[in-house]
């Protein structure tokens, strides 16, 4: 796997490609404050129609992750 970094905006926005041989995709964290702390968006873009298995892949990964980021918070 490859990463490349694509923007760095600190304390707002992260995005990266994500490269494999079958998979050239982006992903993008951005940070928004809000009156009660902190929201966290995350795009993970660039898959081709025929991809569908890799998108549910993604879908599992990161909801994982997710999971485990909010029980860490």
């Amino acid at each position: 796997m490859n990463c490349r970094f694509l923007e760095i905006e600190p304390n707002r926005k992260l995005s990266y490609a994500w490269t494999v041989p079958f998979l050239d995709t982006v992903v993008t964290f951005t940070l928004t404050p809000t009156d009660s702390g902190t929201r966290m968006s995350l795009v993970h873009s660039g898959f081709k129609p025929d991809q569908k298995h890799n998108v549910a892949g993604a879908r599992y990964g990161w909801t994982m992750m997710g999971g485990k980021l909010v029980d860490l918070l």
